[in-house]
């Protein structure tokens, strides 16, 4: 990690010298470095392979946004994405947005549905000036992604676990192909929802944001609240796709490792997978099903 700061900060100060990055905090994500600068802006840099493509589609998915002129604060593009070698990633500069994430991301208050049903809302009625966004998945392969677990992943899950693989992708495809598509967030869970003063500051981290089945959204939230406390955000079909969506999430997670290079989280989410399956979470973390 230190490495890693020492490399971005230079590359940081090289390209946009203003800042004081050195005294700036960094955060490691999935596939991101963050780097924030003290009352400044922020850097993501992309973590693996075809960084180019990602940041730019990351990027261009952000400037959509910006120009739908949500009524929210998300981050905005102020600058890149850049090469910097080194540290051999692709750095793009955004606004350093208010808030921050709350204490307890397991709270399942009136307040905290509340709002998540106020933000998705929000999301779909700018459904319509958002029609250029990547397609569902765009992160871990789009229209590929079945493929991908096919031929990349399920080999190294073996047996049994791979029928399960098979069997969970497609019942999912087939789920949501009868679903009209609207603006998603792709990543819609309570750690990328910034807080103050008790009130909604701030949505973070779109890089997964799409046309989708709106069922995409409440997947993440019930990692962390279960699905029984989450029915008030949609219909019992709804709820029902969004188990469907929660299921595959490793897969989603482990194919964009593979696509990245990045070979240890994706055997992680790959062993995730695994775990959920044979502890029966695979839907729910309470052990509940969509049948």
């Amino acid at each position: 990690m230190r490495n890693a700061r020492e490399a971005l900060v230079e590359a940081a100060l090289s390209r946009w010298p203003e800042h004081q990055w050195h005294a700036g905090d960094l955060h490691h994500g999935a596939f991101h470095f963050v780097l924030i600068a003290p009352n400044g802006p922020s850097i993501r840099a992309t973590l693996g392979q075809h960084g180019r493509e990602r940041s730019r589609r990351e990027a261009n998915t952000l400037l959509t946004l910006e120009a739908a002129q949500l009524p929210l604060t998300i981050p905005q593009v102020l600058d890149g994405p850049h090469w910097a070698k080194p540290p051999r990633t692709w750095m793009t500069s955004l606004t350093t947005v208010p808030g921050s994430p709350a204490a307890d991301l397991t709270t399942c208050s009136t307040q905290r549905i509340s709002a998540y049903a106020a933000i998705m809302n929000t999301l779909r009625a700018a459904s319509s000036a958002c029609d250029s966004l990547p397609p569902v998945r765009a992160w871990c392969g789009g229209d590929r992604w079945p493929d991908i677990v096919q031929r990349d992943l399920i080999p190294r899950l073996g047996t049994p676990l791979g029928g399960v693989a098979t069997e969970r992708v497609e019942t999912l495809l087939e789920a949501e192909s009868h679903v009209e598509s609207t603006l998603c967030h792709g990543d819609f869970g309570p750690h990328n929802i910034l807080w103050s003063e008790e009130k909604v500051a701030s949505v973070i981290d779109f890089d997964h944001a799409c046309m989708g089945d709106p069922a995409i959204d409440i997947a993440p939230l019930i990692s962390f609240h279960g699905a029984s406390r989450l029915t008030s955000l949609g219909s019992a079909e709804t709820i029902r796709r969004a188990m469907l969506h929660r299921a595959t999430l490793p897969l989603q997670v482990a194919a964009s490792a593979h696509l990245a290079g990045l070979g240890q989280l994706r055997d992680h989410a790959l062993a995730n997978f695994a775990q959920r399956s044979a502890e029966r979470t695979l839907f729910d973390p309470n052990g509940e099903t969509p049948d």
